[in-house]
């Protein structure tokens, strides 16, 4: 019996409304890459966080472009910038920076090997971690910002 093969990397699997912070942010900057390069993607991360982590953070992507450049199995499908759609690829893309970032090294090494070949999977795994650490910094920045300051200076 055969199987159909219907299955690309730009299917639908998921919507940016519903994805969180982390892998929302992946997804926009890959896409932003994708479709501009790396002035797009740097223009994105700096209107999404302050200009030191933003800098931070696009010297890790560029770090992981160029091990995906080097070393990619295939061209990863990416959707349009603004698309409410989240395809295979970009989803699978974003919970490998997600595993990298919270340390969970096997898994991000495992699904490394799926997007890359061999000699690209050390590199793209620590890219990604530092890539995915850089986003994560920066969105506890600005929910620290968004606590209220208290009434009353006396503290209990």
């Amino acid at each position: 019996m055969k199987h159909a093969r219907d299955l690309t990397g730009q299917m639908s699997v998921d919507q940016m409304s519903e994805m969180h912070g982390l892998a929302r942010l992946v997804v926009a900057a890959l896409r932003a890459w994708n479709a501009g390069g790396a002035i797009r993607a740097h223009a994105l991360l700096c209107e999404r966080m302050a200009e030191p982590m933003a800098l931070t953070a696009f010297e890790a992507l560029q770090d992981v472009t160029e091990v995906l450049g080097a070393t990619l199995r295939r061209p990863l499908r990416c959707h349009a910038p603004h698309c409410p759609c989240v395809g295979m690829d970009e989803a699978a893309f974003a919970r490998f920076v997600e595993e990298a970032a919270l340390g969970e090294r096997e898994d991000a090494l495992m699904m490394a090997s799926v997007l890359v070949n061999a000699r690209g999977i050390l590199a793209l795994t620590e890219a990604a971690a530092r890539f995915g650490l850089s986003l994560q910094r920066a969105a506890l920045c600005v929910q620290t910002a968004r606590i209220p300051e208290p009434i009353s200076a006396t503290r209990h």
